[in-house]
């Protein structure tokens, strides 16, 4: 049966069925989870979550070849507008600036992989405790290793992630291999993140090797600063024009004003972080989703105060302020702004909307 037609089953048969995307709401705020799928409240969408969808729409259709590079440009800066006129905001206009001038070089160099790809696919799986779930693969592509054996991609518009984020983001990419495996005939190799906001920039050192350092695409150039002024100084350049030069290559964003000889030593790569898959994890993840699943159930649908919100400890908390999709009209956040006048008096209440009225 096609994974669509298995969805349409449960549902019909009026199965529960989850998803990442639910689980995780739930171990972030309880209410919200509440909010959007008990009380099916639709909620708003947030900047990073209608960014995040436009890129991977335009990736899809560009493999899928149905748009091109220059759609892509189109759409993105499209979006960009649309959020404006939306209302939709980023949390300041500094992290604004930085992810829109990592993503803009992304979508002025975007590069397309010479490779076979399945995007957006549908699976539709039980875990061991035979509770359904779904989830959509960004992208399947094979492996060095051949048939069966194919890679799993994950398009990312976030920040990269290390220590307890890289766990938590590294489950829904476990979820995806323990899925396909489970639905086709498919051998999962390697699970990876295609980082939209940042790239390799890679030289030979001196031992013959090749380094790689991840740097944010809107600012490569700056982020190597350092062994560049040491490769000027080693030219001859004197002091005076090595800061003229550094400054113009910050600026540029490109190493197109530097001498050839360094040009020539670094070339940029797309960047992929691999999630390792291993026993632990794999069995980590299980048990995540099923303590996440009896801690729901365990929750009555007609008692709202047994959905606890999340702990909000400032007025512009992070989640809270721009990540919920309840953020405009939830009464948890409204009270802590009340309750803390001095930081109250600091929002820009056009912001929250029905939340002031």
């Amino acid at each position: 049966m096609k994974a669509k037609d298995k969805l349409q089953q449960l549902k019909d048969s009026g199965e529960i069925i989850y998803s990442n995307s639910k689980i995780n709401t739930f171990n972030n705020c309880q209410f919200e989870y509440y909010n959007t799928y008990v009380l099916k409240n639709r909620g708003i969408g947030n900047c990073y979550t209608e960014m995040g969808s436009e890129i991977h729409n335009n990736i899809e259709n560009i493999y899928n070849g149905v748009s091109n590079k220059e759609d892509l440009k189109v759409n993105y800066n499209n979006k960009l507008a649309e959020l404006e006129i939306l209302d939709i905001r980023f949390p300041n206009e500094k992290i604004k600036a930085s992810w829109v001038s990592d993503v803009n070089h992304f979508v002025e160099n975007f590069n397309k992989m010479d490779t076979k790809m399945k995007t957006e696919e549908l699976i539709v799986f039980q875990t061991d405790d035979g509770e359904h779930f779904q989830g959509y693969i960004d992208a399947i592509v094979p492996s060095e290793k051949g048939k069966p054996y194919v890679n799993i991609i994950d398009w990312k518009t976030s920040s990269k992630f290390s220590g307890k984020k890289l766990n938590e983001a590294g489950r829904q990419l476990l979820m995806y291999g323990l899925g396909l495996e489970q639905t086709t005939n498919y051998k999962v190799d390697k699970i990876m993140w295609f980082m939209v906001k940042y790239l390799y920039v890679c030289n030979v050192q001196k031992n013959g090797k090749t380094k790689r350092k991840m740097c944010n695409r809107g600012k490569w150039v700056k982020e190597i600063e350092n062994p560049l002024e040491k490769a000027l100084y080693k030219l001859g350049i004197d002091e005076f024009e090595v800061d003229i030069l550094l400054d113009q290559a910050i600026e540029s964003n490109n190493l197109e004003g530097l001498p050839q000889e360094i040009q020539g030593e670094y070339w940029l790569q797309d960047c992929f972080v691999e999630y390792e898959v291993t026993d632990k994890k794999k069995k980590e993840l299980k048990e995540y989703l099923k303590n996440t699943i009896i801690e729901i159930n365990s929750k009555n649908k007609d008692d709202e105060s047994e959905w606890k919100p999340v702990e909000i400890t400032k007025y512009d908390s992070f989640y809270c302020a721009t990540l919920c999709g309840h953020r405009k009209t939830c009464n948890f956040y409204k009270q802590f702004l009340k309750e803390n006048v001095d930081d109250f008096n600091k929002v820009d209440r056009s912001e929250f909307g029905s939340l002031f009225n």
